[in-house]
């Protein structure tokens, strides 16, 4: 009983750290941005089911929720997928137009955007969740010789496409 109450508390010491760089993990890659929480909502789900596999390390917590979330975001954008094909279908003649950000914003997301989707992964994971290089080529399943290679790769493109 006192190994589960440890395990609870220590899920839910995890849980407070890492609710804000997951939720900023999903609101940079989810559309529309509200679907956000419930992105954030699904990975801790899963977390707490498998809360007995937390690592001890606060790191290697950090890394494992992460891996849980990128597979809670390729879930919600499969489900995206169908949904758009669907409505698509139901209403053909709608275009489906986002909404302007601002220039900065909007030409950054058009560079990212222009990269390979392993690429773009990668950059986000480093610049904007603060992985290093090697950890996010972890999460993505490259070497960390890999991971190096394309972000270099993927900053000269980026680089190239916004000083243009």
């Amino acid at each position: 009983m006192a190994s589960s109450l440890n395990t609870e508390a220590a899920f839910e010491d995890c849980a407070r750290v890492l609710t804000p760089a997951l939720m900023a993990y999903f609101i940079r890659r989810v559309d529309p941005v509200d679907d956000a929480t419930d992105c954030v909502s699904e990975t801790l789900l899963v977390l707490w089911r498998q809360r007995e596999r937390l690592p001890a390390n606060v790191d290697e917590q950090r890394a494992w929720s992460f891996g849980v979330a990128k597979r809670v975001l390729a879930n919600y954008r499969r489900g995206k997928f169908r949904r758009v094909a669907l409505s698509e279908k139901l209403r053909a003649c709608l275009v489906h137009q986002p909404a302007p950000g601002h220039q900065l914003g909007a030409e950054v997301h058009s560079a990212l955007a222009a990269l390979r989707p392993k690429d773009r992964e990668l950059v986000m994971l480093i610049v904007w969740d603060g992985f290093g290089v090697a950890g996010a080529g972890a999460l993505l399943g490259l070497s960390a010789t890999a991971a190096r290679t394309r972000y270099s790769r993927a900053r000269k493109h980026l680089r190239a496409t916004i000083s243009s």
